[in-house]
């Protein structure tokens, strides 16, 4: 289902893996969260240079699948429908994180959560963008594990 004229709930499924089936992104939340999680999606997506795309490297996860993922957080985003982790083929993931930075020091999005994992000898780095509630952005740093990517 299109959701925004870029992103579809598709691509915010669950993965089948770690003795889980793959779990569609929950229909009944699709008004509420990832339509304004991919709201602010495009806003980075139009900031990026021509063509550069965004994709979603992990979205929804159930509670269940959230936990098998060694070193996620117990109350994440993922679990509640507002968290997309991003790579933009071809702009390195700091580049990324500093723009998303950038558009939320000028106030063109709208997110509560920002953090950045770097590229590591088993695994690419991505960005993390979140739509939490709240007065003040939560941000983190952190070196994705080869468990965490797929």
């Amino acid at each position: 289902m299109l959701v925004t004229p870029h992103f579809t709930s598709d691509e915010f499924a669950q993965p089948s893996g770690r003795g889980f089936n793959r779990a569609a992104y929950p229909t009944d939340w699709i008004a509420s969260r990832l339509k304004p999680l991919c709201e602010q999606l495009e806003v980075i997506r139009a900031a990026l240079p021509t063509g550069s795309m965004v994709k979603i490297g992990s979205g929804y996860r159930s509670e269940g699948y959230n936990r098998a993922l060694p070193g996620t957080a117990r109350l994440s985003q993922h679990v509640q429908g507002l968290a997309a982790d991003i790579v933009v083929p071809g702009v390195a993931p700091a580049d990324v994180h500093a723009l998303v930075l950038k558009l939320y020091a000028e106030k063109a999005i709208r997110i509560g959560g920002l953090g950045y994992y770097a590229r590591t000898d088993v695994a690419p780095g991505f960005v993390h963008v979140d739509i939490r509630p709240g007065v003040r952005l939560a941000r983190w740093n952190g070196s994705p594990r080869r468990e965490e990517v797929g």
